[in-house]
């Protein structure tokens, strides 16, 4: 995606927050809703693709080990890392 824009996005307690990468260099947005935040990061072109954080994969029976070991490396912030089951 070579020159392309690409929004990254994540949710938090207000709404959205949003990252746009572009040649430019990065722009940031925030907005309650998703559609709206895409909205604003397509002021100047839409992005190629939009990047939301979510977790990849689903345990097969339990909690899935990367969770676990991405909490013991954030310490205070091991809330931050949301866990599929």
């Amino acid at each position: 995606m070579s020159g392309g824009r690409v929004l990254g996005v994540d949710a938090c307690k207000a709404g959205w927050l949003g990252v746009v990468l572009s040649e430019g260099g990065p722009g940031f947005h925030f907005a309650p809703e998703i559609g709206d935040l895409v909205d604003m990061a397509s002021t100047d072109g839409s992005p190629e693709a939009v990047a939301i954080d979510i977790p990849i994969g689903l345990p097969d029976a339990s909690r899935r080990q990367a969770d676990g070991l991405a909490r013991k490396v954030i310490g205070p912030r091991w809330t931050s890392v949301n866990s599929t089951v």
